[in-house]
């Protein structure tokens, strides 16, 4: 269009791009932001209400997505913490923050725990919109689990999942000055390692998240 108007030469795209190529000049381009098939389950009622007591395993669990800095660039963790024993039922961390995060962890999640430790489950999360995809919402569905959400700018709502990652990052990730995507990794799954089968917890009357699960899975199975 500039071209034509200012100068009056007419040239194809296919010539402009020719020529920009020979001259390494590149056209500045904007990334294409992903969409997200929203469910038309559009109410999700908060059936935690803050109560983030649960009396077995398996009854409550509380998910959420943070974002970890590195060095190169940034990558997404995503975790499933169940609000009985505090423990870290599944995560996965990813490059991008999609869709394909949130249900890779619920998948390994359902991997981690037996369908019959799992009946009557409610799975509470915030109203991000990966939490509010269609593919989301199916999947729980076909797996018996529970939908709840968090209302609209209340991030104590979802409160359980929000301390680990508070926890992950004081007590790991902020003593180290710098980490590569790589390094990040290593040491989220260190700390998880560490966090469920070796940190003990007062709640949990001084025990490890593991060592009171299996307590109570071995008195219910």
């Amino acid at each position: 269009m500039k071209l034509s108007q200012n100068f009056n030469v007419q040239c194809t795209k296919g010539k402009i791009y020719r020529y920009m190529k020979l001259n390494k000049i590149k056209s500045i381009t904007r990334k294409k932001k992903q969409k997200y098939v929203i469910s038309p389950h559009l109410f999700i009622p908060n059936l935690i209400l803050r109560n983030f007591k649960a009396d077995k395993p398996n009854s409550k669990w509380s998910i959420d997505i943070s974002y970890l800095l590195c060095s190169n660039g940034r990558v997404y963790l995503c975790a499933i913490k169940d609000m009985y024993d505090k423990s870290i039922v599944a995560y996965y961390i990813s490059n991008k923050l999609d869709t394909e995060l949130v249900m890779t962890t619920v998948k390994k999640s359902l991997e981690q725990v037996k369908y019959e430790e799992r009946q009557n489950l409610i799975l509470h999360s915030d109203q991000g919109v990966q939490f509010k995809s269609y593919k989301y919402v199916e999947l729980l569905k076909s797996n018996n689990i529970t939908q709840s959400m968090s209302y609209k700018g209340n991030c104590v709502d979802n409160s359980p999942i929000e301390s680990f990652f508070s926890a992950l990052k004081s007590e790991e990730i902020y003593l180290h000055k710098s980490l590569t995507k790589k390094q990040m990794i290593i040491s989220v799954n260190n700390y998880i390692l560490y966090y469920n089968t070796e940190r003990q917890q007062e709640k949990l009357k001084e025990l490890t998240p593991i060592t009171y699960r299996k307590l109570a899975l071995n008195v219910l199975y």
